[in-house]
């Protein structure tokens, strides 16, 4: 890490392919160096050029060449530069920018010649928000967030990760909690060493540190119970249309998607695979699955689509199961399938195909399904007939699997706690320790061992809430944390 942090990096931090502007951003020892490339318009010596972008952040007009040794050929083009100090930048390092068209070939004249710079290379994904981690200019959390923050969908995940990453409202929930157990476990310390010398009486230990952790324990707990909801805004809710074989589910994934999205055929057994389209339902990311039909086969390849079938029923957030109205043979028993704590919409397809005495039947038979606590809908594909009423009641769901009510910093406590699975296992290692450490107590209140050990596991809980933020040992999470990063960023 030390040879890498003494190179000097550099990327394209736009996209790749034409646009408007492209730029090209340089961080390191050696960034200022890449102001060799430039010189003032109509052309000057390289000295110039550095001058022209002495002033911190500021952009100066110049042209691109291709270095010193051709300063009388005709320049890259002509765009902007800046210069960013040394640790007022994003890494914490010198960071020069420049800001060309963004043509390919200018993108790639300029990275090729970056290239011919001594102890330059190119940078790898995420590795100049690693410099910014490193050099104290953000912590993991914030990282997370300004990842989530570049592949926002969603109006609500865009606010999530504002949050995360400039608010660091994560990171200020998980440091108050590690600063009470340090705290504690400060406490039983001292009790333990200073406890016969400064006269600390036998129940501090107890008022100041038990009481607290255990507040505290409940806390995270209550975390870790909730619903996912910061998890669910940031990957999207899963939404699988399960059902018998030509209920509908294609005709319902092409109607939610607003396109063609499956073939639609009347021959039982079309869809092989599962097929997901992602869509947005007020504001919050949406991903739906049309899965094959469920009935018995003896065909191998339908046979593992059913099975593909069941397991993302298994593994959605809202299972939407069809059936056809006219044909009551169509409706799949739920009790089956294992969809415990999942929400269930129960719809009814091809309700234009219906006779009076049929509708007048099937609003009985929708009533008694609603009165058993299941939300329900008849639609129409073909007509599109109820399925504004349809969408509705899902963007409703999907909304209430996300928020929390009407307290707003309730809603976001929650919602921010944890947005990613290694939150989860962390927090729950805290919990952990946390019961260990009061177990601990109960065993033996007045043993200076177990009050030793009952620290200890505070500190084990201090230190698995550390790892959320990069407050400790988190080598073996870095990777993880930045490898999904795009290059140049």
């Amino acid at each position: 890490m030390r040879r890498a942090a003494r190179e000097t990096i550099y990327a394209l931090a736009t996209a790749r392919g034409r646009a408007g502007v492209s730029v090209v951003r340089v961080s390191g020892p050696n960034a200022r160096d890449a102001l060799r490339l430039t010189r003032p318009p109509g052309g000057a010596n390289s000295s110039d050029g550095a001058a022209t972008a002495a002033e911190h952040g500021r952009l100066r007009l110049v042209e691109f060449a291709r270095g010193d040794a051709a300063r009388d050929e005709p320049p890259i083009d002509v765009g902007f530069v800046a210069v960013f100090a040394s640790p007022r930048s994003f890494t914490g390092e010198d960071v020069v920018e420049l800001h060309a068209h963004g043509s390919a070939a200018v993108q790639r004249a300029l990275m090729d010649a970056l290239g011919t710079l001594d102890n330059f290379r190119v940078a790898e994904a995420g590795e100049f928000s690693r410099r910014a981690f490193r050099n104290g200019k953000m912590d993991l959390t914030q990282a997370e967030g300004l990842a989530d923050l570049l592949d926002a969908d969603t109006e609500a995940q865009r606010r999530q990760a504002m949050m995360l990453s400039r608010n660091a409202a994560q990171r200020s929930m998980y440091e108050t909690w590690r600063k009470e157990l340090l705290t504690c476990a400060a406490y039983c310390e001292a009790a333990l060493d200073f406890g016969e010398e400064e006269d600390i009486a036998s129940d501090v230990v107890e008022r100041k540190v038990r009481e607290r952790v255990k507040a505290l324990r409940d806390t995270l707990q209550k975390y870790l119970d909730a619903p996912a909801r910061g998890e669910l805004i940031r990957r999207g809710v899963r939404v699988a249309l399960v059902g018998s074989p030509n209920v509908g589910k294609s005709s319902m994934l092409n109607a939610l998607a607003g396109r063609d999205a499956a073939i639609v055929s009347p021959h039982a057994g079309t869809t092989r695979d599962v097929l997901e389209v992602s869509l947005e339902l007020g504001g919050y990311k949406v991903i739906v699955s049309d899965t094959a039909g469920l009935r018995e086969t003896e065909d191998d390849v339908e046979k593992l689509g059913i099975a593909r079938a069941l397991e993302r029923a298994e593994d959605a957030d809202v299972v939407v199961a069809l059936a056809d109205a006219t044909n009551d043979a169509s409706n799949i028993d739920l009790k089956a399938l294992n969809l415990s704590k999942k929400t269930i919409v129960n719809v009814w397809n091809k309700s234009d195909a219906l006779s009076d005495g049929q509708t007048r039947e099937l609003m009985e038979i929708e009533n008694e399904t609603a009165a058993d606590g299941y939300e329900t809908a008849v639609v129409s594909c073909l007509t599109g007939a109820g399925l504004d009423g349809f969408i509705s009641t899902l963007t409703r769901i999907v909304a209430q699997k996300c928020t929390i009510g009407d307290d707003a910093s309730d809603a976001n406590d929650s919602t921010l706690a944890i947005t990613r699975s290694r939150h989860r296992v962390n927090l729950a290692r805290c919990v952990a320790s946390l019961d260990a450490a009061v177990a601990r107590a109960r065993a033996s209140s007045a043993s200076a061992s177990a009050l030793e050990l009952e620290a200890e596991e505070l500190k084990l809980a201090a230190r698995a809430l550390g790892r959320v933020t990069g407050a400790y040992d988190v080598e073996d999470v870095l990777d993880v944390v930045f490898r999904d990063f795009c290059v140049g960023k």
